[in-house]
Order: C-alpha cells, then sequence, then structure tokens
C-alpha cells in the first residue's frame, strides 16, 4: 500500500513537471520567432506576460509583480526583439533588488505612443552614472556579473522602433525603465 502510494505521489510530480517543461518549451518558441523578421502586429501586454513567465525563476517567491496594464491597440512592431528588452529590464529589476521586492509594470497609450514602465524597488543607480548607463561596456554590476551589453542593445532596439527608453533612479528607492515607441 505504501509503495502504491509513493508510486503515485511520484507520478503526480513527473506530470507537473512535464506540464512545466512544456510550458517553458511553449513560451521559449514563442519567445524566440527566429522566423519573424518582419514588422508586425502585437500584442504588447501578452508579449510582457511572456517573458515574465520566461524569468518566473527570478521572481517566484521572491518579487510580487504588479500589472498595471491599459486599454492598448495592436503595435506595428518587432515582438521579439521587444521581449529582449523586457526580459533585460526586468532581469536587471530583479537583480537590483535583495530580498523581497516589488515590480510594477504599466503600460498605455497616449498620442499614438506606446509607453511601458517597467518600476522596481531596489538598490537603484547613482546619479552620477544614470548618463552612463546605456553606454556599451558599462555596468553597475560587480565583476564577472554583468557585460555592459544589455542596455545598449536595448537602446539600440528601441531606436529601431523610431522610440526612446529612459530611466528615473533613486539611490535605495528604485528605478523606473521608460520605453516610448511611436504607432504607426
Amino acid at each position: 500500500t505504501e509503495l502504491k502510494e509513493m508510486l503515485t505521489d511520484i507520478n503526480e510530480v513527473d506530470k507537473e513537471a512535464v506540464n512545466r517543461i512544456s510550458n517553458i518549451v511553449t513560451s521559449l518558441k514563442k519567445f524566440v520567432r527566429l522566423d519573424e523578421a518582419e514588422l508586425q502586429e502585437a500584442d504588447i501586454n501578452k508579449e510582457l506576460d511572456l517573458t515574465l513567465d520566461l524569468i518566473r525563476h527570478e521572481t517566484k517567491n521572491k518579487i510580487e509583480i504588479i500589472k498595471n496594464y491599459g486599454e492598448i491597440p495592436m503595435v506595428k512592431c518587432f515582438p521579439n526583439m521587444l521581449n529582449q528588452v523586457f526580459m533585460n529590464i526586468l532581469v536587471n529589476a530583479c537583480q537590483a533588488i535583495d530580498g523581497i521586492g516589488k515590480i510594477t509594470i504599466s503600460t498605455e497609450f497616449i498620442n499614438n505612443r506606446l509607453v511601458v514602465k517597467i518600476k522596481d524597488n531596489g538598490k537603484g543607480i547613482p546619479q552620477n552614472q544614470l548618463d552612463k548607463i546605456f553606454t556599451a561596456g558599462f555596468t553597475t554590476k560587480s565583476s564577472g556579473v554583468g557585460t555592459g551589453l544589455g542596455l545598449a542593445i536595448c537602446t539600440k532596439i528601441i531606436e529601431k522602433h523610431k522610440g526612446e527608453i529612459t530611466v528615473n533612479s533613486e539611490v535605495d528607492k528604485g528605478s523606473e525603465f521608460i520605453i516610448t515607441i511611436c504607432s504607426e
């Protein structure tokens, strides 16, 4: 009887593991979309959710995610590239939080422009470093942790979308990255 119960429990754990692996593979396939090199319409709120699914290991039991998604239209973009931007900023936000923290993601559509704000309550960035963080090779992370390329690549991707990325930050209060993209 005990052996039967153990095997039943193991089967349930296996089923859950297979479901999780299947969801991760599906999310990765959607995220990468290597065959989608052309502009296309995308639901940015869904793209953000997809990215959050992929970084769940960074946020689970550590970071509360608050979604303030607005009613936004489909946006013509390169979704796989924007997902890279979202992932980079969200992972940076997770790494900036020591212990338990909070990340707030807001989306809105104003004056024919998509605005995505990602705000954390992490360490923040010193004022004298704010103008350097989008420069290739610059990192606020300790040696061996970051390459200093993530935000530089994000800037290039947002420029390709005829948009801009800015940051507001205060030491010990957190940072907010604001991505604005013109909609055609």
